[in-house]
């Protein structure tokens, strides 16, 4: 009995399917009762000399239970019925079979050693009418290849549709991230131009507070010569009011206002010489501290015009960075009018 649908009902009128060639094949059951183990037997003896299909077996089943499927399978071409859940069955049979790995070649392939060794058992067991039937049963098998077929097709479809949504997630990805890059780049370029003029003119600025500072010194270097000359002066003014002191002393009554001079004096040298000697500690402070501080300034300039390399150096990078961002871009639109055939395609 066939009941299926118009398309279905075409597709079995293409290769002559018919009625009576199931009800040839139902007749012939006993037949195939008696001939199912020898004919099972014997596919498997060719079946696992093969490596690829033996590696096969051994990883997802057993011998004995492939054998009792397969002994159910070549009966059921007896049954006499051909519907709507004939080809579910054999459709879900094909996917578990690409699902695996079987390849077509070895699946189509196996059909012709069944029918081969089916025709050696029919021509024995039915001389008058072997032809017959298994002409019927050539159909069945070519049926069931089309349906192994159909499966095969739509799961590598499936799959060639989760590696085009999968590309295509990655290919947005890709995009958003070079949109992003790109954006980043250029902020980055916009602050590495900014940092760099800044460097440039912070090295600059400390070359000249660096010589600044260097006359600084230059100058309080003349100071400090000045007081020692002013200490020189000082000294002489003491010695000078002591002398005459001394004289005042000799005059007797007459030196004493010489005197009282000659003590003011001696006290405006003490005076000075104290002074003196204060700014020389105040100038010698400065001295110092003016050292250190160009110590600090040379080492600023050093940073700033490592910094200006370095800006040069990261302008540089982000140059190499934004060609690799455009290559991505030119990719991903490269990709992607594959992938819109890709999908139309199917």
């Amino acid at each position: 009995m066939i009941s299926v649908s118009d398309a279905r009902r075409t597709q079995l009128e293409y290769i002559q399917l018919t009625e009576d060639d199931l009800q040839r094949l139902r007749e012939a059951k006993p037949v195939f009762e008696q001939a199912a183990d020898g004919v099972v037997d014997a596919l498997y003896s060719i079946v696992i000399r093969q490596p690829e299909l033996k590696a096969l077996i051994e990883r997802h089943s057993t011998l004995d239970r492939l054998k009792e499927t397969q002994k159910q399978y070549f009966l059921s071409m007896t049954a006499g019925t051909i519907d709507e859940q004939y080809f579910a069955d054999r459709l879900k049979i094909g996917s578990i079979h690409s699902r695996i790995g079987l390849t077509t070649h070895w699946y189509l392939g196996t059909y012709m050693t069944y029918l081969d060794l089916s025709s050696s058992y029919l021509s024995a067991a039915m001389p008058g009418n072997w032809t017959m039937v298994l002409h019927s049963l050539a159909k069945m098998f070519n049926l069931d290849s089309q349906l192994v077929l159909e499966a095969y097709e739509r799961d590598e479809k499936a799959k060639l549709q989760r590696i085009t949504e999968t590309q295509s997630d990655i290919l947005t990805g890709v995009s958003a991230a070079v949109q992003e890059l790109a954006a980043g780049m250029e902020q980055v370029g916009r602050s590495a131009d900014t940092v760099g003029r800044l460097a440039v003119r912070t090295a600059e600025s400390q070359q000249q507070t660096d010589l600044e500072l260097t006359s600084l010194s230059e100058q309080i270097e003349v100071i400090e010569s000045m007081g020692t000359l002013m200490t020189n002066i000082s000294d002489q003014t003491h010695l000078l009011g002591l002398n005459a002191a001394i004289e005042a002393a000799r005059a007797g009554e007459m030196g004493r206002g010489f005197e009282v001079v000659a003590g003011e004096i001696r006290k405006l040298a003490r005076h000075s010489k104290n002074s003196l000697e204060l700014i020389h500690e105040k100038v010698e402070a400065i001295h110092a501290v003016l050292g250190k501080v160009q110590a600090l300034s040379h080492e600023t300039a050093e940073a700033a015009q490592e910094q200006a390399a370095s800006s040069s150096e990261l302008n540089a990078f982000i140059s190499v960075i934004a060609n690799v961002s455009k290559e991505l871009e030119h990719l991903r639109d490269k990709a992607m009018p594959e992938e819109n055939e890709t999908a139309q395609d199917q």
